[in-house]
């Protein structure tokens, strides 16, 4: 039933509260951060953010001290705001390759360092995922993956002995690659596709120490299959990221419409 005139509305619209609206503002000012904006320049001032975001200043100092207390910025009487975390890598996962071959094309920003590589019986889960028996030996692969110098993932990467045991009789500094640069150049062929899935937990005392931050630390999950062209699978590996570091990207596409 329509409301009479000059009476207010029963439900009239109201915008988000006070704490969603510091949230909302602190996700796009980090996620401007994280892009690389202000990476050499101190951040716009309260007055300029209270006219981009159209908040208080309230609001903002809000923002601005939750983002320092994450380690995103630093203020600093008399100078302004300072960004301190570096900008994070966009990986883009539409097609078979690691991020190492994405960055490094350009000039090398990404190292990869192989910390143990040795032959071991597979567990029934690794088996499966490479669907040999279990029991059959795997070649495994640890691995931290370094960013300009700072530690951005560790991995560890199991791969069937046949044919990928050759692997440990070659110099430990040929291991320091991608895992398809090292599948392509001992079947002299590409990758075929890759089974991703991305989650997310916190770092433990083990996963914290290789990558320089407190235990609990959000930390970006992957586990993937890399599948040969024909379809078998060469390796299952499982990677803890840094968080602040890195973003995977993709483009989601639509069914289109029905003819």
């Amino acid at each position: 039933m329509p409301q009479p005139p000059g009476q207010p509305s029963r439900n009239p619209r109201r915008g988000p509260g006070r704490s969603r609206t510091v949230q909302w503002v602190c996700d796009l000012l980090r996620t401007e951060l994280l892009s690389g904006d202000w990476a050499e320049e101190p951040l716009p001032g309260e007055d300029a953010l209270i006219r981009k975001y159209g908040v208080s200043r309230g609001i903002i100092r809000d923002v601005l001290a939750i983002l320092a207390d994450q380690g995103m910025v630093e203020r600093v009487r008399g100078a302004g705001t300072f960004a301190m975390a570096p900008s994070a890598l966009q990986h883009e996962i539409e097609v078979s390759r690691d991020l190492a071959q994405e960055m490094n094309a350009n000039g090398t920003r990404v190292a990869i360092r192989t910390t143990y590589a040795a032959l071991h019986p597979a567990p029934s889960f690794i088996a499966e995922r490479l669907e040999i028996a279990a029991g059959a030996e795997v070649v495994i692969l640890e691995s931290v993956t370094s960013l300009d110098g700072f530690p951005l993932s560790i991995r560890s990467a199991f791969m069937p002995a046949d044919p990928f045991a050759g692997l440990l009789d070659r110099p430990a500094s040929t291991l320091n690659r991608s895992p398809y640069e090292l599948i392509a150049d001992l079947l002299h062929e590409p990758v075929g596709d890759t089974e991703l899935q991305i989650g997310c937990s916190g770092a433990d005392p083990i996963s914290a120490g290789f990558l320089q931050v407190s235990v609990g630390f959000a930390l970006l999950d992957s586990s993937r299959v890399i599948r040969a062209r024909g379809g078998r699978p060469l390796e299952y590996s499982v990677s803890h990221a840094r968080s602040d570091r890195i973003v995977y990207s993709t483009v989601m596409r639509s069914f289109g419409q029905a003819s």
